[in-house]
């Protein structure tokens, strides 16, 4: 049976039947790296360091280095509860919430846009670039032509509730990946791959997400 959710999000599986790509961050670079966690264990969030397979991309596919939504997102195949993996999608914003393009990577706060439930308490994500780029806009080239011989970093922060953001951990990349390598073959979704014990909130929103997912993946047919 069809649900409510399902139908909602039909016009995304038409778009990206059309594109033939994915309707959401259709551009991107897929990233190989590492995440390390500088918050002391134990502290919030279940993140811990290890490998990663990350993607930085442009969420409405704009052309060359013409601004857009900065996206970032990375995937940990455990955390510190049990070995779940951990799919983190982040765009660019104003405060926590709000979407928001931007010129550059610089110049983009990463949010997850929704908060994450844990037992110990809600919580929230952002991460922000701190490598500096050669060259100005926000074109995918520059992040290919740096990462080629050096490596790309984010710093990762958490928040407890509506309190102020702390530092978790260091995302690094250091390579481009292609499609081929393990761990590629997998859209990133934090609706159906948010960790051992967390879980995107609230409920109904992470309903409506994920069917839109869904329905982008088939209509590009990348969905088993």
């Amino acid at each position: 049976m069809t649900t409510i959710s399902e139908l909602t999000t039909l016009p995304v599986r038409a778009g990206a039947a059309l594109r033939d790509k994915r309707f959401f961050h259709p551009t991107g670079v897929l990233c190989g790296g590492t995440v390390t966690r500088t918050a002391p264990a134990g502290e919030g969030l279940p993140l811990e360091s290890g490998d990663v397979v990350g993607r930085i991309s442009k969420g409405a596919g704009t052309p060359g280095s013409l601004p857009d939504f900065a996206g970032l997102a990375w995937r940990m195949q455990k955390d510190a509860d049990g070995s779940q993996p951990w799919d983190v999608l982040t765009v660019s914003s104003a405060a926590r919430v709000a979407l928001r393009p931007v010129g550059s990577w610089a110049a983009a706060q990463y949010s997850t846009l929704m908060p994450l439930g844990y037992p110990s308490g809600i919580f929230w994500l952002r991460a922000t670039m701190t490598t500096t780029l050669e060259g100005g806009g926000l074109s995918l080239d520059t992040i290919r032509e740096h990462i080629a011989s050096d490596t790309i970093e984010f710093a990762v922060e958490q928040a407890f509730g509506i309190g102020p953001f702390h530092p978790l951990a260091t995302l690094t990349f250091d390579r481009e990946l292609c499609g081929d390598e393990p761990g590629c073959d997998q859209p990133f979704d934090p609706t159906v791959r948010s960790g051992t014990n967390v879980a995107l909130l609230p409920g109904w929103l992470t309903s409506l997400r994920r069917a839109a997912y869904h329905n982008s993946r088939e209509g590009r047919g990348a969905e088993s």
